[in-house]
């Protein structure tokens, strides 16, 4: 009988590929908080400095969410050109606004993907997306659900692993919890002495 853990993984068992997505997905959602009590143990000059990486500190993980919001909310609906008065790097700095941001984003992704059936992997979603910069000209694009959903957990582990550089460069331990562990796939085997 398999013993089902806490990623909703099953030991020695098989699973498919939208319950190794919403596995992901969960993972993802669980450790994010971990990420954001970090940044906050950091005065707000080190949060918002810029280090030379993709952005400060604070900025990263708000393109994290600001990447959920346009894939999930503005992509998905064909809505991408009201994305730049609606991003979160932009207009949010407190502490306090970027946890609610985080759970209410986090709860509409979770919600999103929890609805997602093994058929919906090859919708194919077409938007609008700018051609240029200054979002002056548009072009169409097209995505299957499926590379949206696998690409922002791409996103995520990408943008984690700078995220781990720069509070290891500030003096903070990052929470790297390790999926192998977090999922159950991983215990030791002790031999019993004879």
């Amino acid at each position: 009988m398999e013993k089902p853990v806490p990623g909703g993984l099953r030991l020695n068992g098989r699973f498919g590929e939208l319950e190794a997505i919403r596995t992901w997905y969960r993972y993802n959602a669980e450790v994010r908080p971990k990420y954001l009590r970090a940044i906050a143990r950091l005065p707000s000059a080190k949060r918002n400095f810029n280090n030379g990486a993709s952005f400060p500190l604070l900025d990263i993980f708000l393109h994290v969410l600001d990447a959920y919001r346009w894939w999930f909310r503005f992509v998905y609906n064909d809505d991408v050109a009201s994305f730049p008065s609606n991003r979160l790097r932009a207009s949010t700095r407190a502490l306090r606004q970027v946890h609610k941001a985080m759970v209410q984003t986090t709860s509409e992704v979770l919600r999103f993907v929890d609805r997602v059936t093994e058929q919906d992997l090859d919708r194919v979603i077409t938007f609008r997306a700018p051609a240029n910069d200054a979002w002056t000209r548009w072009r169409k694009e097209r995505v299957t659900l499926r590379a949206m959903l696998w690409h922002m957990v791409e996103e995520e582990l990408q943008h984690r692993g700078e995220m781990n550089a720069l509070l290891w460069r500030h003096g903070v331990e990052p929470p790297v919890t390790e999926f192998h562990i977090w999922s159950g796939g991983w215990s030791v085997v002790r031999r019993s002495s004879a």
